[in-house]
C-alpha cells in the first residue's frame, strides 16, 4: 500500500509538465523584456538635455521664415497689444516684419543705427533663437534648462550688464523649435511671442518679405 502511494505520488499528468515548462518560459521572457521596457521608458521620458544637444537639435529644424503672434503687455498704460507677423532670416540681419494691426519692419542687426535699446537688449536672444546657435547665449545669460529635448524648457538670465538694465529674463519653451518665448523687462512690460514655422514662398508679395 505504501508503494503505491509512493508510486501515485512520484508520477504527473503530461500536462501538468508542459504547463510548468510554459510558466518558467514565460517567467524566463518576463525577465528579459523588463530591461527593455525600463530602458525604453528611460529614453521616452528623457533627461533635461545640455545646452549644445539642444543648440544641435534647433540648429537642425531651424526655419528661415517663422510667424509669430505677439502680446505685449505695456506696464504704463496698464493695456496689453496685440500684434502678427513673421521672422525671416536675411544675410542682412533679422527681419521683425509686423503685418498686423499696423506694419512695420525691424532689421535686427548690430549694424542697424535705427535699432532702439530694448530691441538691442533682445538682439544676441533673437539671432541667436533663430540661428540656432544657442552657445552664443553663454556670454550675455545664464541659461537653465528643464523638460527633455521632445518638451524642453529654457530660463535666461542676463549676465550682460547692459543687458541686465532693460531686461528682467527670458522663458522659451519648445520641442524641435522654439514655440514660446516671453520677456520681461525691467519697467514691468512683458512680451510674449507664439512661433510657427512658416514657408518663405507663403511670403511671396508680402510687406517686407
Amino acid at each position: 500500500m505504501n508503494h503505491s502511494s509512493t508510486h501515485h505520488r512520484s508520477h504527473r499528468p503530461h500536462w501538468a509538465h508542459g504547463k510548468s515548462r510554459a510558466l518558467r518560459g514565460a517567467l524566463a521572457s518576463t525577465l528579459l523584456v523588463l530591461p527593455m521596457l525600463a530602458t525604453a521608458a528611460v529614453a521616452s521620458t528623457g533627461t533635461v538635455p545640455s545646452l549644445p544637444q539642444l543648440s544641435r537639435q534647433l540648429e537642425q529644424h531651424q526655419p528661415a521664415c517663422v510667424s509669430f503672434e505677439q502680446n505685449r503687455w505695456m506696464a504704463d498704460l496698464q493695456t496689453e497689444l496685440p500684434s502678427a507677423g513673421y521672422f525671416r532670416r536675411q544675410p542682412s540681419g533679422l527681419v521683425w516684419q509686423t503685418l498686423s494691426p499696423i506694419e512695420d519692419r525691424v532689421v535686427l542687426s548690430a549694424d542697424n543705427p535705427e535699432l532702439p535699446p530694448g530691441l538691442k537688449a533682445l538682439l544676441p536672444v533673437l539671432t541667436g533663437l533663430f540661428d540656432g546657435n544657442w552657445a552664443t547665449l553663454e556670454g550675455h545669460f545664464s541659461v537653465r534648462l528643464g523638460g527633455n529635448l521632445d518638451e524642453w524648457q529654457a530660463q535666461l538670465a542676463p549676465l550682460d550688464r547692459a543687458i541686465a538694465e532693460r531686461l528682467q529674463g527670458i522663458e522659451l519653451d519648445g520641442a524641435e523649435q522654439v514655440e514660446h518665448l516671453q520677456v520681461s523687462f525691467t519697467d514691468g512690460d512683458r512680451l510674449r511671442l507664439e512661433l510657427s514655422p512658416l514657408p518663405c514662398d507663403a511670403l511671396s508679395g508680402a510687406p517686407g518679405a
